[in-house]
């Protein structure tokens, strides 16, 4: 039974005090691996479960998504194996791809040092779990934003989305709302406009790695499976160690946050009246689709991200 989008205002509230993480066992590694960036990804077939709503059913096989959340997971173990090398203790795993309703790792599989946050709705969506015990930020997968030419390049629901003028893909967004703890971003993979992209962000102060060179939003130029995990573990090591010489600096936009984003023209009306039907403190509508949000701290920009996110999946 679909109950009415109001109904979940209150629980949104309650539910932005998220519990702190085990204390660390030594360097501590956020890793949020999403998938439209992994290698040999290239369809939406292979990182889509079926089950996050009716539209999605049509857009999955066993085939498809079975097999990649398998690579997945082999991925992020091979980023774990290059942070350990490295000399990282502790790591941390949140799920950041929404297929699957944020359960996409195989947890069996997953490296057995690594403690998982998986499954939604949670906080900060793909930084839930973020506290200042984390020692720096890794983004393998990650995919370009709506509009660029990349492997389907897209930016959580939005068309748009900017802080300050400035235009941020979600790897952008997150590394602000990371910036509010001292996290800096060591490592970021995906396909090379993702790079591109990221670089103009970022600045060249993070790890990239190239996992496929797009040529088409659905067609790319593709390395092998075990080669793209040799490239991860690699970097990671690279990556860590820099991190903890304190290399990377978090990344900054000045106060207060001047957030702009547009919902996707894709979406159905009914979307665009479960957002109106939040009554954001501070969100002001600025046309159809169009919204601003003025706030002095980047973790409410996440909060709302994680409310619209349960509008759209609900």
């Amino acid at each position: 039974m679909r109950l009415p989008l109001l109904l979940f205002f209150p629980v949104i509230l309650a539910a932005q005090n998220a519990p702190p993480l085990p204390p660390p066992s030594g360097f501590r590694v956020m890793i949020v691996p999403d998938m439209e960036g992994m290698g040999s990804v290239v369809d939406v077939h292979e990182v889509i479960a079926g089950t996050e709503g009716e539209q999605y059913r049509t857009l999955t096989s066993d085939d498809y998504w079975n097999r990649f959340r398998g690579l997945l997971t082999k991925e992020v173990n091979a980023v774990i194996a290059g942070a350990r090398t490295a000399g990282a203790g502790s790591f941390v795993v949140n799920e950041g791809h929404g297929g699957n309703l944020f359960a996409n790792i195989l947890p069996w599989d997953l490296d057995t040092a690594a403690i998982l946050v998986r499954g939604f709705p949670k906080p900060l969506i793909m930084v839930t779990g973020i506290d200042s015990t984390v020692g720096t930020l890794i983004f393998p997968g990650a995919h370009a934003s709506a509009g660029m030419p990349g492997i389907l390049s897209h930016n959580f629901a939005f068309d748009a989305f900017t802080v300050n003028g400035t235009k941020l893909n979600e790897v952008g967004i997150n590394a602000l709302i990371g910036s509010e703890f001292g996290v800096a971003v060591s490592m970021v993979s995906g396909d090379d406009v993702l790079i591109r992209e990221t670089r103009e962000i970022l600045g060249n102060d993070f790890v990239g790695i190239t996992t496929k060179y797009a040529v088409g939003r659905m067609a790319a130029i593709t390395f092998s499976p075990a080669k793209v995990r040799r490239m991860l573990e690699d970097s990671a090591s690279v990556a860590v160690r820099r991190a903890m010489r304190g290399a990377f600096k978090p990344y900054r936009l000045a106060k207060p946050y001047r957030v702009e984003f547009m919902l996707r023209r894709s979406y159905p009306d009914m979307v665009v009246q479960g957002v109106d039907s939040l009554h954001w403190q501070g969100l002001e509508k600025t046309g159809d689709r169009s919204y601003r949000l003025v706030t002095q701290d980047a973790r409410q920009m996440g909060y709302l991200l994680d409310a619209i996110e349960r509008v759209v999946l609900h």
